[in-house]
């Protein structure tokens, strides 16, 4: 994929989301279509959360742009496009019923499923499972764990969605990484998804920065993971042995990483894993006193960590690589539960729903 047709759909993406993201938030004010402040809420004023719908015009305008301009360039995606469309209607038509008037839980799981389905039958499947220590072939398994895969990171990003320009801007820094790590393994068309996200994403965070005039919503925070699921499971490596997964994986690591520590709490204390809470990492690391400001830098430095060991990936011994990787988020993790365990609990409620809005 050339670097003029990932720059082009990068651009324009920017341009339409500069475009639509003023009046939707316009829109939203005048149709009541926001997520007003309340006692579990960190924001003061009623914010539309319509930041989704944007992400979907957008992208899937320069997706159809890029097809009649690009035309050889993006025929490989031909066969699975409509597929990844049918997915991604799903997930911002339950996020957006969610975003409105909450939907259960267990409808959200199934939502996310059934477009983890819908990829499958569009070819998009984990099947070859591979390490940098080797390849599995999972067989019939394939049709399970893409689901499993597509539902794990379409909620890690939903999960991390708790702070203005925190969800947002782990992402672009994870987009970024992934540019570069398509670049480099020559992966193809799917690139363009991971451009339009960072093309969307540049304009949202202006948007988003405190105090945010505008959420991403479950239909954005949702889509975004999506997307990301998309193109990992996109990635031909031909003759490296690296996972055609592995290697995003390293990239999504801040909300792979908060999605398990979640799972696991979770499920040591009893409660069930789809609960919502306040107990997620930067909940804990504003009541420690740090304020909201710097919770973000600090899930920005993570994911700048995260995308390092990615590239790393490719230019160094990869076993090496993956060790200090698994190494590092072992430190965290045990770092992240020892803080839990000793925090404060005042404020620490069950909240809304995951990654609602109001957990700003």
């Amino acid at each position: 994929m050339s670097l003029w047709m990932l720059a082009g759909s990068l651009v324009l993406t920017a341009v339409l989301s500069a475009l639509l993201l003023p009046a939707l938030i316009s829109f939203g004010h005048r149709h009541k279509l926001v997520d007003p402040p309340g006692k579990h809420k960190r924001h003061r004023e009623p914010t539309p959360i319509l930041g989704g719908i944007a992400l979907f015009i957008s992208t899937w305008v320069t997706v159809l742009v890029s097809l009649l301009v690009f035309h050889r360039s993006t025929e490989s995606l031909l066969p699975s496009l409509w597929y990844v469309l049918g997915g991604a209607l799903i997930i911002v038509l339950v996020g957006l019923s969610d975003d409105l008037s909450p939907v259960s839980a267990t409808t959200k799981l199934m939502a996310q499923a059934g477009a983890g389905l819908v990829l499958y039958l569009g070819g998009l499947d984990v099947r070859l499972v591979s390490t940098p220590f080797g390849t599995i072939d999972i067989g019939y398994w394939s049709i399970l764990v893409t689901v499993l895969w597509v539902v794990g990171l379409t909620n890690a990003i939903n999960l991390i969605d708790g702070l203005d320009a925190l969800a947002g801007g782990v992402s672009l820094i994870a987009a970024g990484f992934l540019l570069v790590i398509g670049y480099l393994y020559d992966v193809g068309a799917v690139m363009i998804f991971v451009a339009c996200l960072a093309g969307f994403l540049l304009p949202f965070l202006y948007y988003n920065r405190p105090p945010a005039r505008i959420f991403l919503g479950d239909s954005g925070s949702m889509q975004i993971g999506y997307y990301f699921a998309v193109f990992s499971m996109s990635v031909s490596l031909k003759s490296y042995t690296t996972a055609a997964l592995v290697v995003p994986l390293l990239a999504l690591g801040v909300p792979i990483m908060e999605a398990i520590s979640s799972f696991f709490r979770r499920l040591l204390s009893g409660k069930s894993v789809v609960t919502a809470d306040r107990r997620h990492l930067f909940h804990y690391l504003a009541l420690a006193g740090l304020t909201k400001g710097q919770v973000v830098v600090i899930f920005y430095l993570l994911a700048i960590v995260f995308g390092g060991f990615a590239v790393a990936m490719f230019y160094f011994n990869r076993v090496l690589v993956f060790s200090l990787l698994v190494l590092f988020m072992v430190v965290i993790l045990a770092l992240f539960f020892i803080f839990i365990v000793n925090a404060p609990r005042r404020g620490l409620g069950n909240g809304r729903r995951e990654g609602a809005p109001g957990d700003r």
